[in-house]
């Protein structure tokens, strides 16, 4: 592959990742933070939040730079 197309798919692979993360959170998972000389919190809608703007900012970039290798994306679990 050229270097064009391995940024695409390296873009495309990291939103994915982040959407699993979401779903993972949204059905139960959890994250917890200790900020020093605190007790732990429960941040899991904050890394939800942080999570779905990065997702969007890089649909935003991929859009940008790829408008003719963007295809949509259909997995087996699409109905």
């Amino acid at each position: 592959m050229n270097d064009r197309l391995n940024r695409y798919v390296e873009i495309t692979s990291r939103i994915k990742c982040g959407r699993r993360f979401c779903e993972f959170l949204e059905s139960g998972g959890t994250v917890w933070d200790q900020p020093v000389g605190s007790s732990w919190r429960n941040v899991t809608a904050e890394a939800i939040e942080r999570e779905r703007l990065t997702v969007e900012r890089l649909e935003r970039v991929r859009s940008r730079l790829y408008p003719d290798l963007i295809v949509k994306e259909v997995t087996i679990y699409n109905h």
